[in-house]
């Protein structure tokens, strides 16, 4: 008996170690926040569809964005596999068979400005009341609480993710999300499925490696000599020739080899 309590002592404490060194390596206000919770076993992704009275999604534009949805998808189970982590999705509807018309669509500039509580106004859209409460109860729908929400704009911009942090409102940003815009801001095609899996990442936990408002110029060229294929550096047609990097599946928790150079990279909104 003495043995055996040893034994289960000894296997509690490497399992806090195991945690405590990955938390350690995440931004620790928003890895493991919110309801995007860790990708790896099966996560639940909700999608809609928003649109304005003047400019209506088409059947043929809405299949456009759900073949890139499953596109992305099916790239982050095979990146996840070659980490040996196990993921896989169930996607469902927000609301089925119809779009939400709101009167206006604030495109993403990629100013860190944008807004950032479209998730709350979606979910009350869907008469599920405040994001906390639509995330209890479809997380008890899905008997999943690993859930997000890609929203799917019918409009021009900037696609972004919305991650939820520690400080902030629970009722207002707990249900995390991201929203897609059909074409950039310049009204020119998307790389849809790279993009879809890039706003993905972020929800749950990755950087920006590109120059950004957080990021700066130098980080990108050092990201382009040590990671040039890694989607949260750039996006592309190919898929083929993106992956996820050891600095990103760090960030996701599928790599535990932790390298100084990753701190370094770390987005300036992320420090404290």
């Amino acid at each position: 008996m003495g043995k055996s309590l040893h034994y289960f002592r000894e296997l509690f404490l490497l399992y806090l170690l195991f945690w405590f060194s990955v938390a350690f390596a995440q931004p620790n206000d928003r890895w493991l926040a919110g309801s995007a919770f860790e990708l790896k076993g099966q996560v639940q992704t909700l999608y809609c569809f928003i649109e304005t009275p003047t400019d209506p999604w088409t059947p043929e534009e809405k299949d456009q964005m759900l073949s890139a949805l499953n596109q992305a998808q099916e790239w982050l189970i095979v990146q996840a596999t070659e980490w040996n982590t196990p993921l896989s999705f169930n996607t469902q509807e927000l609301v089925d068979g119809r779009s939400l018309v709101i009167p206006q669509i604030a495109s993403g500039t990629g100013s860190g400005k944008e807004r950032v509580d479209w998730v709350s106004e979606i979910t009350k859209l869907a008469c599920y009341g405040n994001s906390k409460r639509a995330y209890r109860k479809l997380s008890k729908d899905f008997n999943n609480k690993n859930i997000y929400l890609i929203i799917f704009a019918h409009a021009d911009g900037m696609s972004y993710a919305m991650r939820f942090a520690k400080g902030m409102k629970k009722k207002k940003y707990f249900l995390e999300g991201a929203i897609l815009y059909q074409h950039y801001d310049n009204g020119t095609e998307m790389p849809l499925p790279a993009v879809i899996a890039h706003e993905t990442l972020h929800m749950y936990g990755a950087w920006d490696l590109y120059t950004t408002y957080a990021q700066t110029p130098e980080k990108h060229a050092k990201a382009m000599e040590q990671y040039p294929n890694d989607i949260m550096l750039r996006v592309g047609n190919d898929l083929s020739v993106l992956k996820i990097d050891n600095l990103t599946a760090w960030l996701m928790g599928w790599n535990q080899d932790q390298e100084d150079v990753f701190e370094w990279f770390r987005p300036t909104d992320f420090r404290k």
